[in-house]
């Protein structure tokens, strides 16, 4: 009989972290995910091989009684956006220090990290890209010491409940006439969850991955502009893209970063400085084209929906998470 194995989800509450959740559940391994607010994310119980902890994470007692018991850890912790000074250290770097500390207090031996396409802690391009760098590199040299880690820097991820296309098209679904878009340039080569996610979860048992980082891009380059043309061709939207220069893309940064919601900020546009794509990485084979005939039968045109069943990309179909 097989030893039962656990692993800790840290962020498993997120877009990423549920389908990662339950394709390592459907591997066989009892998978604890911690959150705030577990009522929120009830449908994770459905798993029986799942189970849905209310902790805060951030306090290190928590921490390490969460890593009491387990033989692997993954962190997908990280945020875009900071809401106060200080929480791209606390979260990517500080974190990142204490999550090490848990694993070698639990004598936990292999370590799973999702970082950001472009991190850097030395060149960077944003303070983001800075501290993502530096928290990876943290890991890295800490993986020395007897903790096996590998780490995915995945280019801009998407798929069902993401926080890339769905907010794009949620927002472009309230406008009539122009769009102005900053940064219409910037290059992306967008990666779909459920291929990052098998990429993850086949690394896990294997030793060739120990100490690695890991580029994951899509199969294709877009220019930002040119995803939001094909949402409104997809969503066929009363609706074009007005391209902003550089200077006008920093004025809408700085007034939008000072709006609830932080939809765009200083610290965003410096990002997309950096092209966020891969240049000898890893190339997933889930097509954004593809992916995005199916965005009428997600926003509610149904005619299109029998259309979609059939030609959705097999790969990575996210009812194979579920």
């Amino acid at each position: 009989m097989r030893k039962q194995r656990n692993i800790l989800l840290l962020g498993g509450s997120g877009f990423i972290g549920k389908q990662l959740a339950f394709a390592l559940a459907n591997r066989g391994w009892q998978v604890t995910v911690p959150s705030r607010r577990p009522h929120r994310n009830r449908e994770l119980l459905v798993h029986p091989n799942i189970r849905l902890l209310e902790a805060n994470i951030t306090d290190s007692n928590e921490l390490n009684k969460l890593c009491e018991g387990q033989q692997a850890v993954i962190n997908l912790v990280g945020i875009l956006h900071e809401r106060r000074k200080g929480d791209f250290r606390r979260y990517h770097v500080d974190f990142i220090k204490a999550v090490v500390e848990a694993c070698s207090d639990g004598g936990i031996k292999r370590l799973l990290h999702v970082s950001a396409l472009g991190a850097d802690q030395a060149t960077g391009s944003s303070l983001y890209l800075r501290s993502k760098g530096e928290g990876e590199n943290l890991l890295h040299t800490f993986g020395q010491r007897g903790l096996h880690v590998t780490s995915f820097q995945p280019s801009v991820v998407f798929g069902k409940d993401d926080d890339f296309i769905n907010r794009f098209a949620g927002i472009l679904k309230l406008f009539f006439g122009y769009f102005p878009l900053a940064c219409p340039n910037s290059k992306l080569a967008p990666v779909y969850v459920g291929d990052l996610v098998e990429k993850m979860v086949n690394a896990i048992d294997n030793r060739e991955t120990y100490a690695k980082r890991y580029t994951v891009c899509g199969p294709e380059v877009f220019t930002l502009r040119q995803i939001l043309e094909l949402i409104i061709d997809t969503l066929q939207l009363p609706v074009r893209v007005m391209p902003l220069n550089n200077g006008l893309s920093r004025l809408q940064a700085l007034i939008l970063q000072n709006l609830p919601g932080k939809l765009f900020t200083m610290d965003n546009y410096r990002s997309l400085q950096t092209e966020n794509v891969c240049t000898d990485g890893d190339h997933c084979e889930t097509s954004l084209r593809q992916y995005l005939k199916g965005l009428p039968a997600m926003f509610g045109n149904k005619h299109n929906y029998d259309s979609f069943r059939r030609e959705y990309p097999q790969p990575g179909n996210p009812e194979e998470h579920l």
